[in-house]
């Protein structure tokens, strides 16, 4: 969660520590970041939440408490896009975790959602107008983002500094690809047509 967020509430919370566990258990190393990335590239898809459930197959879970645990966050994520607020909120480790740890966690982050954007081929990346485009390939670029200093305890400000900028464009990106793409499809698929 960055630096101006509210902390999360207590169920946002223990989706994440329990989710992040179970993903990590199997086989998903970057747990909770990759997806929630992953899910916010399908809700910039205009998945319906109703129609949630037939993707879940993405994240190899085993049990109904599991696919429940994705299905709320997916809601949650909705919802986060939906909202009047102009930034979109990534679920990331708190910001007194270290720069490296958060810089890995962002290019996870958004290798899930490359994953969740493109789930079905990158031919919906050519269809999108230049500023999505753009955006999705800045994505891709940050999702193999690494921080300087491996270890990255001892980061300095400059580190910390881009590491935020990093963050806030990836806030408001994420929220124009929604824009875009499902709150306003009729004028992205005009832009994409002319």
């Amino acid at each position: 969660m960055g630096m101006s967020e509210p902390a999360p509430d207590s169920f946002e919370r223990t989706v994440f520590s329990q989710l992040d566990r179970k993903l990590r258990d199997t086989g998903w190393g970057s747990g909770v970041p990759e997806a929630h990335g992953l899910l916010t590239g399908l809700a910039c898809r205009g998945i319906p939440v109703a129609e949630i459930t037939n993707k879940l197959y993405l994240f190899r879970l085993d049990s109904d408490r599991d696919s429940a645990m994705l299905e709320a966050l997916y809601e949650l994520i909705v919802r986060n896009l939906d909202s009047d607020s102009p930034v979109f909120d990534l679920m990331l480790p708190e910001d007194d975790e270290s720069v490296s740890l958060r810089a890995d966690e962002i290019g996870n982050w958004c290798s899930g959602f490359v994953q969740g954007f493109c789930h079905d081929g990158d031919l919906i990346v050519h269809q999108c107008n230049d500023s999505v485009r753009e955006l999705i390939r800045d994505i891709m670029a940050i999702s193999g983002m690494q921080a300087a200093s491996p270890g990255g305890d001892g980061a300095g400000q400059g580190e910390e500094k881009a590491l935020v900028e990093v963050e806030q464009y990836l806030r408001v990106g994420i929220q124009l690809i929604y824009e875009e793409m499902v709150a306003n499809p009729k004028s992205e698929q005009a832009a994409s047509q002319s």
